[in-house]
């Protein structure tokens, strides 16, 4: 049975006048918080309707906005000038969305880059939010240049932003071969390589979360593929030894890859996740 909701879109400017491209998934009746996504890199809001699938029934609108330089949204395709970009360009999206659902909770929803972009949102603004959830969080990494070169690749990356840095692999981002063939197939996915210069920033909130997660204190839910060969799940598990939220869930699903949305075992993830979610957001007396 296709799920009924009412889908709604627009845009809104960011840093410096680029226009960003939103859309948002909403339930009939009965909305009880509003889940902000927060895309990876390359990808955009688009790809989630296995969220919007499993939470909207539920009574949560699922609101998603395109990153500057990917899907729908102005700015230099697949590139960011700093890492605080993101972070203004969030808020903006937070803040049109919050203006139509001022009574309800927010809970933001980061997805590997998203959930590095995510996290570094989250720590400052707290009050802002009822609670974050990440997904193949992209915090740690095994390729990490040694630390003398870090400064000399922040530094080259301003002055060779578009310089080829990272080659992805498609087959990594799920074991459903529908879902990688959607993604090769999809035009609004960025399908060249990670440049230098949004490499480098992804790494600058990477640098900077050991000593800072101690500070976040919302409740928090992480979800990790144990078999993920994109993000490092070692950044979960250290989330899991200091994030400060009292109100802490960190889950490892063993075999699944990047995307768990999007993994063969999908079922159990969501429902996960929407269990966590319906305990921090109960429904209003008298709902359905």
């Amino acid at each position: 049975m296709a799920v009924q909701y009412e889908r709604v879109e627009g845009w809104l400017e960011g840093a410096g006048g680029v226009q960003l491209f939103y859309q948002g998934w909403l339930p009939q009746a009965g909305l009880r918080a509003v889940i902000l996504i927060c895309h990876g890199f390359g990808e955009h809001s688009g790809r989630y309707g296995n969220v919007v699938e499993a939470l909207v029934p539920h009574g949560y609108a699922v609101y998603g906005v395109d990153h500057r330089g990917h899907g729908k949204s102005g700015g230099a395709r697949a590139q960011i000038d700093h890492y605080d970009t993101w972070l203004s360009d969030f808020d903006a999206f937070r803040r049109v969305v919050v203006s139509r659902h001022a009574d309800v909770p927010a809970f933001v929803l980061g997805h590997s880059m998203g959930g590095n972009v995510a996290l570094g949102y989250a720590l400052l603004h707290q009050e802002d939010l009822a609670g974050l959830v990440l997904s193949g969080p992209a915090i740690a990494s095994k390729k990490l240049p040694p630390a003398p070169a870090i400064p000399l690749m922040m530094a080259l990356s301003r002055v060779l932003p578009n310089l080829p840095a990272i080659t992805l692999d498609p087959d990594d981002i799920s074991r459903d071969p529908a879902v990688v063939a959607a993604y090769r197939a999809d035009p609004l996915v960025w399908h060249g390589k990670v440049k230098l210069r949004i490499a480098a920033e992804q790494l600058r909130g990477m640098l900077s979360f050991p000593d800072r997660v101690g500070d976040l204190k919302l409740p928090l839910l992480v979800l990790h593929g144990t078999a993920d060969r994109l993000t490092d799940p070692a950044g979960s598990r250290m989330l899991q030894q200091r994030a400060g939220s009292p109100d802490k869930t960190v889950r490892f699903y063993d075999g699944l890859s990047h995307e768990v949305y999007n993994e063969p075992e999908r079922q159990r993830v969501l429902a996960d996740l929407q269990a966590w979610l319906d305990e921090r957001a109960p429904r209003a007396p008298g709902s359905a």
